[in-house]
């Protein structure tokens, strides 16, 4: 508790001296990860690194890159297979003063080339599999220098294999004196309205995030932490410096499926679980009483919001504490409500077995949460009850959209920053998420809100997942629609399931009903999160 404190405490950390000041508190033989896959390419044996062997790794990838010419804030960009080399590169290119783009490795071909040159990257770590999607001609012209981190030798021109690259030995490389408002990071949006936007950050916003974890998340060195949300996203960047700051020992998987997620945990006995929804669902799918969870005291979901029908099934397993040995309260499930551009938790709900409180309701703000209200168009305070926009303002806000100031134009008032969310506050401080703003539904003169009734329609044993967007209603009419995905193999009576479904949602009774045919899934985004825009474009038509 006191190094905790110490870290919390401290004004002086950056993102470049966490790890020195790790190794200060808990040694350089902590072993503070595990990790799928190998890193023996790069003298590291076995799969497990300590601080000390984390500072060695980072400092030689520092030095291969200030070696290759890299320049103060220069843009480094990571794409490849989701693994604990995302963290490492990272870690790599702030210390050495440059900012961290780190990119979901799915991101298609021609949204890849683009992003790269508006980021302005002038390097990027790309495994061979993702190198063929680089534009040749910026890498043949020398203004990108594409960094191969599997296989050895050459790989075309504008190329370094990082495995011949590395010097042997960086003992003279100190991390750059980084200043707290820096900028350090681009991370990008998911794209469910579009193009994927840059979201800048700062090593401030960092700190103060990985202090704020330090305050609200149940770690102790007594846990083991399974980190399996998305490598490239804000949340895991930072959450990996708050394990350092913590003393925690973490997980950090390769892209495996919830299946193989399940029995990591199950193996490494897992106590904490930083996940998104969309594995969690899929870990709902495949069964969670296969496995032995009972050391798990507490899931952790960020990236968006949990369903009813899955936190309850995550409720039922493991145990937070325990009485003779015997399981008192079973695990508890945490859902932190923010994004990249909030840079923490704007807002926390504690789940339990005995929970009651659900249809989208998110929780309240934490002591170290950034301020949250609910306001109209000029950023005014609503009275409780009443939707509006969610706004937000603190110091590990985003610093803007990276060479998009123009995007903030209407949605940045005095400090405070709307999120694109509709949202409604409770007399007792708590708030429910009504909706995004654009995919809000108009049924005439009145705007008809999606969540809550998706939550209702997930209900049915049925329904693998469901998506209520703005429809054609006649020909010029417009309203909701249910676009209804099954399970595989469920048996459902169309006429049954259109009864039921009237009578879970009795205020829509002119709700159009469209069930996707047997295999097809609802689209998704990077981060897991259905894309309503093409749900809206396939049922166009009335």
């Amino acid at each position: 508790m006191l190094s905790r404190l110490k870290f919390i405490l401290d004004r002086e950390l950056t993102v470049a001296n966490a790890l020195e000041k790790s190794i200060a508190s808990y040694g350089a033989d902590f072993e503070v990860m595990r990790f799928s896959g190998s890193l023996q390419r790069f003298g590291v044996p076995g799969q497990s690194l300590t601080l000390g062997e984390l500072k060695a790794l980072s400092d030689r990838i520092s030095q291969m890159l200030v070696a290759h010419g890299l320049q103060r804030y220069d843009r480094v960009a990571i794409c490849q297979r989701g693994s604990v080399e995302y963290l490492i590169y990272s870690l790599a290119i702030m210390r050495a003063g440059a900012i961290t783009v780190p990119i979901n490795g799915n991101m298609r071909t021609e949204d890849l080339a683009h992003y790269l040159d508006y980021t302005g990257s002038r390097f990027a770590f790309v495994d061979r599999e993702r190198l063929a999607r680089l534009d040749t001609g910026a890498l043949a012209e020398g203004r990108r220098l594409a960094i191969v981190t599997d296989g050895e030798g050459p790989a075309g021109a504008g190329t370094v294999c990082l495995q011949d690259a590395l010097p042997a030995r960086a003992d003279r490389f100190s991390p750059v004196d980084i200043h707290l408002h820096d900028d350090v990071m681009i991370v990008h949006t998911s794209g469910t309205t579009g193009f994927p936007k840059g979201v800048l950050h700062g090593s401030y916003s960092i700190a103060r995030a990985t202090k704020g974890q330090l305050v609200i998340q149940p770690l102790t060195r007594a846990n083991r932490i399974l980190l399996a949300s998305p490598a490239n996203h804000h949340i895991t960047q930072a959450s990996i410096i708050s394990c350092f700051a913590a003393g925690i020992p973490c997980y950090v998987p390769a892209g495996e499926s919830p299946e193989e997620l399940l029995r990591l945990i199950e193996r490494e006995r897992c106590t904490l679980v930083l996940s998104f929804p969309d594995i969690y669902q899929g870990m709902c799918e495949v069964g969670l009483e296969r496995f032995d969870l009972s050391r798990v005291k507490a899931w952790m979901a960020g990236g968006d919001s949990s369903h009813e029908v899955h936190i309850r099934q995550f409720t039922a397993q493991g145990a937070m504490l325990r009485l003779f040995g015997k399981p008192l309260i079973k695990s508890m499930y945490l859902e932190f409500f923010g994004t990249s551009e909030v840079g923490f938790a704007a807002l926390l709900k504690v789940n339990f077995s005995f929970t009651r409180k659900f249809d989208r309701y998110v929780g309240k703000p934490t002591l170290v949460s950034p301020k949250v209200k609910v306001a109209d168009e000029q950023g005014r305070p609503l009275p409780v009850g009443v939707p509006g926009r969610l706004m937000v303002k603190g110091p590990t806000l985003f610093k803007g959209y990276w060479n998009g100031h123009d995007r903030l134009h209407g949605v940045y008032i005095d400090g405070w920053w709307w999120t694109g969310d509709v949202a409604m506050k409770t007399s007792g401080g708590g708030y429910y998420h009504l909706d995004r703003e654009v995919d809000s539904i108009r049924a005439g003169e009145k705007r008809v809100y999606s969540l809550q009734l998706e939550e209702r329609i997930l209900k049915h044993p049925a329904v693998a997942d469901v998506a209520v967007v703005e429809l054609p209603h006649g020909r010029d009419a417009t309203g909701a629609g249910a676009v209804v995905e099954f399970r595989p193999g469920a048996e459902v009576e169309t006429d049954a399931f259109r009864s039921w479904l009237r009578q879970q949602v009795p205020d829509q009774t002119s709700l159009r009903i469209e069930i996707l045919p047997p295999g097809e899934q609802l689209p998704r985004g990077l981060t897991g999160k259905v894309l309503k825009r093409r749900v809206r474009e396939r049922y166009a038509e009335a």
